[in-house]
């Protein structure tokens, strides 16, 4: 039986071993290796300041995370192309924490190796099937496999592991220990979140006061935008034009879906109180655990083609298999009626659905599109381009970099990165994502530096009408605490000015105030009011406002005793992932990158 542990563990650590030190194969789904061109160096997918990057290591990453998807679920046709762009962002990150190794010259001693081994084994050494107990990691176990000198464990394997894993964790170390928290750190954090009291608020927001704008004239423009430069000073940003081919299903692929709905509808049809059942079992639409069962809505609001199928059947039946831009739906009419006083027809029943994913012609005749795009885009730019294709574009808004907002730049960063370095005109690489390929051409670029009036006068005209809007709200406030002063309770004060009246608890220093949102000087100013006072009149964010502080809880220094090692570790791992992550970013954003990828691999 030990024999057979063994064994086991021999097999799984060799297999996850493999996949992490070594990457191999050729990639299995369709239509993803080219014959390299002439554009790059053979066998070189990507230079990364000057390294090469061989298509065989690249290859492995993307194998890597192939795996750990695939433990998971299926992998979906055409699914390989944004895994690849994953691997790639990993990749990036991989090379270049590995030359600032070779660049620290950090090394490991072949004892510091061992002792890694010992006493922090890696994680899937801990994964492992014949080191586990009940589902969790045996340290006694693996110790004593560990010092069994007949071990069939391929411990060389494991220490090879370590020996290229260990000096980027030195690495790491290096870099945030330049993370450091003092006492005033702590404190300030504890008081943050420890020092609370009880507002009643009398607020007036300023989006509640009209500004006549038709007086607003391009002097006063001229004359906000010139008294405030630190609202339009900024960083570098970016403008781009973006289109988007679509991983949209073809005719076989529904028929393929709606032969699976047939069958589903048949078994219901034989078994009419099935309904539910067969909607938990398999609809992917949100009414599945309730067994399909929707809300009462109007007729003239459903869709169209929901529309039409319910228009032909009556309270019981169900409806055709009907198909939509990307699923297959089968309804069931429980009940319609009209409402006496509006005259409207409502109509309840339930649903079953399922989205239909595009299959290898799909995704072959996409991948094609997209090829054709770029080519022609890179010739005449996008907008063109997509016009011919009958694709719409659209212009994204200035943006600085790290905020774009833009979730496709989170998940894949060098695409920001490229928009911020290239030149204006240049023409992306297709971005992909679950629902298709993304296209940018860099419309514009502005340098760091107050942007000029040309450029800023519509935000210069928001900001002025705002910035009377606040100060209507402002003079509000005085009025009422004025009145206030004189007797007048906050209620009837609130009515006259337009004003709301409330009850913030347990506010801390954090900035919040209640429903009111996040007002930092508001709440840095009612925490210098006395309890049991009314405060001055406050201006913040969004409004202005009067607050009476009913209660205050001050914490106690002991506290402080007991809650200060905690924090302390907390402000600390956060200083160091900060540090580390300041550096990687700027590692990425001085790198000079080179990309052939295109001469290897189809969209």
């Amino acid at each position: 039986m030990m024999q057979a542990m063994r064994d086991n563990m021999k097999v799984v650590i060799w297999a996850t071993a493999i996949a992490f030190l070594v990457g191999f194969g050729v990639l299995q789904l369709g239509g993803v290796l080219n014959p390299p061109t002439h554009a790059g160096p053979a066998g070189v997918i990507a230079k990364i300041n000057g390294e090469p990057v061989r298509y065989e290591e690249f290859n492995g990453m993307y194998q890597n995370i192939l795996n750990q998807v695939r433990q998971s679920r299926e992998i979906k046709e055409g699914e390989d192309s944004y895994i690849r762009e994953q691997a790639w962002s990993d990749l990036i990150t991989s090379k270049l924490v590995q030359q600032e190794v070779r660049r620290r010259k950090i090394t490991v001693t072949p004892e510091e190796i061992k002792t890694m081994v010992r006493v922090s084994p890696p994680e899937f050494v801990m994964k492992a099937p014949g080191f586990q107990t009940n589902g969790q990691f045996d340290y006694r176990k693996y110790l004593a496999e560990l010092d069994n000198p007949n071990s069939q464990v391929p411990w060389v394997q494991v220490e090879d592991y370590v020996a290229q894993t260990l000096p980027q964790q030195k690495l790491q170390q290096e870099i945030v220990a330049a993370a450091k928290v003092s006492e005033a750190d702590v404190r300030e954090r504890f008081q943050l979140i420890n020092d609370k009291m009880t507002v009643r608020y009398v607020y007036f927001a300023a989006d509640s006061y009209v500004v006549d704008t038709t007086k607003i004239g391009g002097a006063d423009i001229e004359t906000y935008y010139r008294s405030h430069p630190e609202e339009f000073t900024g960083p570098p940003e970016v403008s781009l034009i973006v289109t988007m081919i679509q991983r949209r299903p073809k005719d076989p692929d529904f028929a393929v879906a709606r032969e699976r709905m047939m069958g589903i509808r048949e078994q219901i049809v034989a078994q009419p109180d099935s309904f539910p059942k067969y909607a938990r079992t398999y609809s992917e639409a949100g009414t599945a655990e309730r067994g399909g069962d929707g809300t009462d809505v109007l007729y003239s609001q459903l869709r169209p083609s929901f529309a039409a199928a319910i228009k032909i059947v009556q309270p019981g039946q169900l409806t055709d298999v009907i198909r939509e831009d990307r699923s297959i739906h089968l309804l069931r009419l429980d009940k319609r009626w009209n409402d006496p006083k509006s005259g409207q027809m409502w109509v309840h029943y339930h649903e079953i659905a399922f989205r239909v994913e595009p299959g290898a012609d799909a995704i072959r005749d996409a991948r094609k599109h997209v090829q054709d795009l770029i080519a022609d885009a890179r010739k005449h730019g996008i907008t063109k381009a997509a016009t011919r294709a009958g694709l719409p574009t659209s212009q994204t808004p200035f943006f600085r970099e790290g905020n774009s907002k833009n979730d496709v730049f989170k998940r894949f960063p060098e695409a920001e990165r490229w928009a911020f370095k290239a030149k204006v005109g240049s023409i992306s690489t297709p971005i992909p994502t679950e629902n298709g390929w993304y296209i940018y051409e860099i419309a514009d670029r502005q340098p760091a530096g107050l942007r000029p009036l040309t450029q800023a006068r519509i935000f210069a005209r928001e900001r002025l009408i705002y910035s009377l809007q606040l100060a209507r709200a402002s003079d509000a406030a005085r009025q009422a605490a004025a009145l206030m002063a004189t007797g007048v309770g906050d209620v009837e004060a609130a009515k006259r000015f337009r004003g709301v009246e409330g009850i913030a608890t347990a506010v801390t220093r954090s900035g919040y105030l209640g429903s009111l949102g996040r007002e930092p000087e508001m709440v840095g100013a009612l925490f210098s009011t006395p309890a049991g006072t009314w405060s001055r009149p406050l201006t913040g964010n969004n409004g202005a406002a009067v607050g009476y502080v009913m209660e205050r809880q001050r914490p106690k220094e002991e506290d402080y005793k007991t809650q200060a090692p905690q924090l302390r570790g907390a402000l600390l791992s956060t200083a160091r992932q900060e540090v580390f992550q300041d550096w990687m970013e700027s590692a990425r954003r001085n790198a000079t990158i080179e990309d052939f990828r295109e001469n290897y691999f189809e969209v």
